[in-house]
C-alpha cells in the first residue's frame, strides 16, 4: 500500500507476482504427474518393488489398527469355606492380692464348720452306744426276769408236788381207811384216758415210722396241770422216747373228766402207729 503526498488522493497499489504463481503451480503439477508416473513403473517391475506415493495435497488415510484378541474374562475363582473367626482369648484379670483378714475369716468359719460335723457325729455316736447298751441292759432284764418267773413257777410245782406226796403218803399210812378210800374212788374210764392221749399226741414231734411203743406214768395237779412225767418202759428209740416225755409236758394241763376231776397218776401206753393217726 502506498500512501499518496499529504493532502492528496489515496491510490490502490498494482498487485503483481499473479502470473508468477501460475507458473509455480503448473510446474509442481507436471513434478507430481512425473513422480506418479514413475512410481506406476515401478511397482509393474518384475522385482516386485513397493513403492509408497505421497501426495502433498492429498493425506492417505492410515491403515486400520489389527483388532485387539477379545479380552478372556477371568474365571472366577472358588469359593473358599467361611473362615471362623476364632474369638479373642479371654484375658483372665489378674488375681487380686487376697484380702487377710476375709482369708482369715474364711478359714475360720471353715474351722467352726468341721468341727460342728465333728461334734454332731460324735453325738450320734454317742447316742447309737446308749441305745445299744441300754437293749442290752433292758434283754438282760427280761431275761433275768423270765428266769425269776420260772423258779417262781418251779417253786409253786415243788410245793404242789410236795403236798400232793403228802397227801398219798396219809393215805397209805391211814391203813385200813387208805383201803375203803381206794374201793370208793372212781375208776379210771377209757374215753377219759383216750382224752389225755389225743391231746398229748398233738403236741408229739417225731418224723420217724418205727413200730414202737413207750409207757409212761403221768402225776398231775387238782387243775389238770403236770407234775412228774416217769419213763415206765422205754421204746428203744432214745429219740421217740424224748419225743414223747416233751409232748407230754407242753400238753399242760391235761383234759379233766366230765365232772371237773382229775386223775392224779395215770399211766398210758403210747404207739408210734396209734400216735400218727
Amino acid at each position: 500500500m502506498t500512501m499518496g503526498n499529504a493532502g492528496g488522493p489515496y491510490r490502490v497499489p498494482k498487485r503483481h507476482g499473479g502470473t508468477r504463481a501460475f507458473l509455480l503451480a503448473l510446474a509442481m503439477h507436471c513434478v507430481l504427474f512425473a513422480f506418479l508416473w514413475v512410481g506406476i513403473r515401478w511397482n509393474n517391475d518384475p522385482t516386485g518393488v513397493d513403492a509408497e506415493i505421497w501426495d502433498v495435497t492429498t493425506q492417505m488415510a492410515a491403515p486400520k489398527a489389527p483388532e485387539p484378541e477379545p479380552v478372556k474374562e477371568p474365571e472366577p475363582e472358588p469359593e473358599r469355606p467361611p473362615v471362623k473367626e476364632t474369638p479373642p482369648e479371654e484375658v483372665k484379670p489378674l488375681p487380686k492380692e487376697p484380702d487377710i483378714a476375709l482369708q482369715k475369716k474364711k478359714e475360720k468359719e471353715k474351722k467352726e464348720a468341721e468341727e460342728k460335723k465333728l461334734a454332731e457325729l460324735k453325738k450320734k455316736i454317742d447316742e447309737e452306744k446308749r441305745l445299744a447298751e441300754q437293749e442290752k441292759k433292758d434283754k438282760l432284764e427280761q431275761e433275768k426276769a423270765k428266769k425269776l418267773a420260772d423258779l417262781k413257777e418251779k417253786e409253786k410245782l415243788a410245793k404242789a408236788r410236795a403236798a400232793e406226796l403228802q397227801r398219798i403218803t396219809g393215805q397209805a399210812a391211814a391203813g385200813s381207811t387208805g383201803t375203803a378210800a381206794r374201793s370208793t374212788a372212781p375208776r379210771l374210764d377209757d374215753g377219759y384216758k383216750a382224752a389225755i392221749v389225743t391231746r398229748i399226741r398233738s403236741f408229739l414231734n417225731y418224723p420217724g415210722q418205727e413200730d414202737v411203743e413207750a409207757v409212761y406214768t403221768i402225776s398231775q395237779l387238782p387243775s389238770g396241770e403236770v407234775l412228774g412225767v416217769r419213763r415206765v418202759k422205754s421204746s428203744g428209740v432214745p429219740a421217740y422216747d424224748s419225743a414223747i416225755e416233751s409232748a407230754i409236758r407242753n400238753a399242760s394241763p391235761l383234759p379233766k373228766r366230765k365232772d371237773g376231776t382229775v386223775e392224779r397218776e395215770i399211766t398210758a401206753t403210747f404207739k408210734l402207729k396209734e400216735m400218727r393217726q
